[in-house]
């Protein structure tokens, strides 16, 4: 029988650190699996990005395996995204967050991640496009949005998704202060909007926390998500729209979501954007577009995912 050919890029700071810790865990699971792994580590200051290796390694591996956070999978997918000869994706998260692995389904369990990658399910989802670079599950602008990078790896990787919380109380005074004044252009019509904080999303959560409108994202539609935040007239009023979001609710005068396979952004001012946790650019204007259907990637069916989850086993294997 012929070995499945796997690409593994491992970031060894992201998160957990669990590319460090249990890379030959992860080898040995592949090869009783009966997969042949060629392993990269991720070290941009070497030249090795998810980007670099990709290009030039097209059409030799049947999955690529992304070990790392939500951050190093967006290499990754930009660097998919340009192969000629794309492949299947794989993803074992060891980020602070990892809320795109919630999202899609990815088993909680290092050994079960390794087994989905080694199986033969696959599913197809949506990757976002702003301007030239490809997101996975959301792109954002606006009041603490810079947290996800900002904040020191040493520091999420001490505290995981403590460490954001932290960063964005103590940057809460001066994110108050920000407006993003905007035309935007979707589905034939044009509006102009100033705001707080803005993101186009394909994912049910976010910073660790559950998308108040998760119950109608779905995947591989087509369609995003777009969720705008208006700045109340006083910083105390922030408190109000984050317990409503928080609970599930966008019934707020402050909270408008809507849905659309495509928009454009032109803002006054350059505005920078995050994407999938990682600096995205700053620009005057943002088309944002849905690749439908463009990655395919290992997933467990729905009864082997609710075999795993029922059998609880340990995140880590002991």
């Amino acid at each position: 029988m012929e070995r499945k050919k796997l690409l593994i890029l491992m970031n060894g700071v992201a998160g957990t650190g669990l590319a460090n810790t249990h890379a030959l865990d992860i080898i040995a699971e592949f090869a009783k699996d009966g997969c042949e792994s060629t392993v990269y580590p991720i070290l941009p200051s070497e030249g090795l990005t998810a980007e670099s290796i990709l290009a030039e390694t097209d059409g030799r591996f049947d999955v690529v395996v992304c070990c790392g956070g939500d951050g190093t999978l967006n290499h990754a997918i930009n660097g998919m995204m340009h192969m000629t000869h794309r492949p299947i994706l794989g993803y074992i998260p060891s980020g602070s967050t990892n809320d795109f692995a919630k999202g899609i389904g990815i088993p909680e369990g290092l050994i079960d991640q390794c087994h989905t990658i080694a199986g033969e399910h696959t599913e197809r989802y949506d990757i976002g496009r702003l301007n030239d670079r490809y997101f996975n599950y959301i792109a954002a602008f606006g009041a603490f949005t810079s947290v996800s990078y900002d904040t020191s790896q040493t520091f999420k990787n001490a505290l995981g998704h403590a460490a954001y919380m932290m960063k964005a109380i103590l940057t809460i005074p001066q994110n108050f202060k920000y407006r993003s004044r905007f035309k935007m252009t979707h589905d034939g019509v044009t509006e102009e909007r100033e705001v707080l904080f803005g993101c186009i999303s394909n994912t049910t959560s976010m910073g660790g926390f559950e998308m108040p409108f998760s119950d109608r994202v779905e995947l591989s539609d087509g369609i995003f998500e777009v969720m705008l935040i208006k700045a109340p007239p006083m910083w105390i009023e922030i408190n109000q729209i984050l317990t409503t979001l928080l609970s599930g609710s966008t019934d707020s005068p402050y909270i408008e979501v809507f849905q659309t396979r495509g928009i454009t952004f032109e803002m006054e001012e350059e505005t920078a954007w995050t994407v999938d946790g990682e600096f995205g650019g700053s620009y005057k204007r943002a088309d944002i577009g849905v690749a439908h259907q463009a990655i395919e990637i290992m997933l467990p069916t729905p009864r082997q995912k609710e075999k795993m989850d029922a059998a609880n086993q340990p995140i880590f294997p002991e």
